[in-house]
C-alpha cells in the first residue's frame, strides 16, 4: 500500500507525496492579494492551472453570487451563528467569496488534497477553516452541524460512492439547512456541444465525451454516464434518474441550469 491510496484507489492526495520527509515553514510568502484582501494561491495549484489572476478570481465571483441568491431565494438566512461548509474547497476559489459573511458565520472547507488545504489553511486563516478528508464518505464532523454546505462541481467527480456521500452530508446538515451542489445533466451537454459557446464546444471535455463509443452507444438512454474514474472522473446524469436518486434523502428546491458554468445547481433540504 502506498501512503494516500489502498489498493491503487486514491483515498487523498498527500502533500510532496514522493519526499520521505518534509517540514512547514512558520515564515509566510508574499502573495497576490484580491479584493477581498486575501491572498491568491500561486499558478501552479489554482484548479485548472488558471494563468491569469483575474480570470482566476472572476471565474467564481459570479458562481458565489448565484449560489447566495438561489439560497436565499428558498428563504435561507445567512444570518449570524449560521455554519457552512465548502465541500471540495480546493485552494479557496469560493471560500474567499465569502469573507463578508465570516464576521458572523463559521466557514470550514474540506479537501483530499493536502496541499490545497495546506496552503488555505496557511493563507486564508482567520477567516476561514480546514481540514484534509478522504474519497472515503466520511467527514468530521457533528451531526446536524451545518446551516448550509455546497460542492461546487463536486459530484462531477465522484462515480461509485454517490450516495454514501449524499447519506455522509446528510448527516451533518441539519433540518432547516440547505445543500447547494452542481451537476452535469442533459443540459451541459447540450451547452458542451453547442455552437452558442465555441469555447465549451472546443473544450476537452467535449471531445473526450464524444469520442467515447459507450458515450455514443448509450446518449440517448444512459442514467448515469461516467467518463474516467476515480476523483478524475466526470459523472454526467439523466435529468429525471438524478431526480429520482436524490429524492431518496433530499427534497428538491431549486433547479437553475448554468448557475455554474455548464453545470446545473440543485438546491436541496434533507428528509426528516
Amino acid at each position: 500500500m502506498s501512503y494516500g491510496k489502498i489498493n491503487d484507489t486514491i483515498i487523498f492526495l498527500p502533500y510532496l507525496p514522493e519526499a520521505e520527509s518534509y517540514m512547514i515553514p512558520k515564515s509566510k510568502e508574499e502573495m497576490e492579494i484580491c479584493e477581498q484582501g486575501l491572498p491568491v494561491p500561486p499558478v501552479e495549484i489554482r484548479l485548472g492551472s488558471v494563468k491569469k489572476t483575474e480570470n482566476y478570481l472572476n471565474w467564481a465571483k459570479p458562481q458565489v453570487k448565484a449560489m447566495i441568491e438561489i439560497a436565499e431565494k428558498s428563504g435561507f438566512k445567512f444570518s449570524k451563528g449560521k455554519r457552512i461548509l465548502d465541500f471540495g474547497c480546493g485552494t479557496g476559489r469560493m471560500i474567499r467569496w465569502l469573507k463578508p459573511l465570516s464576521d458572523r458565520c463559521e466557514i470550514w472547507g474540506t479537501d483530499i488534497n493536502s496541499e490545497h488545504i495546506y496552503w488555505a489553511s496557511r493563507y486564508l486563516r482567520p477567516y476561514f477553516k480546514f481540514a484534509t478528508t478522504t474519497t472515503i464518505p466520511h467527514l468530521p464532523f457533528e451531526d446536524s452541524y451545518f446551516d448550509f454546505i455546497y460542492a461546487g462541481s463536486v459530484f462531477t467527480h465522484i462515480d461509485d460512492l454517490t450516495d454514501a456521500w449524499f447519506l455522509e452530508l446528510k448527516r451533518i446538515l441539519n433540518s432547516g439547512g440547505r445543500l447547494y451542489i452542481t451537476i452535469h445533466d442533459q443540459n451541459s451537454l447540450r451547452l458542451l456541444n453547442s455552437e452558442e459557446r465555441p469555447d465549451w464546444k472546443n473544450s476537452w471535455l467535449s471531445k473526450r465525451i464524444n469520442a467515447d463509443p459507450v458515450y455514443n452507444e448509450n446518449k440517448n438512454k444512459f442514467g448515469v454516464y461516467i467518463s474516467m474514474r476515480g476523483p478524475d472522473s466526470q459523472v454526467f446524469y439523466d435529468d429525471e434518474f438524478f431526480k429520482d436518486q436524490i429524492s431518496q434523502y433530499y427534497d428538491i428546491l431549486d433547479i437553475v441550469p448554468e448557475a455554474y458554468g455548464y453545470q446545473t445547481a440543485v438546491l436541496l433540504k434533507k428528509k426528516t
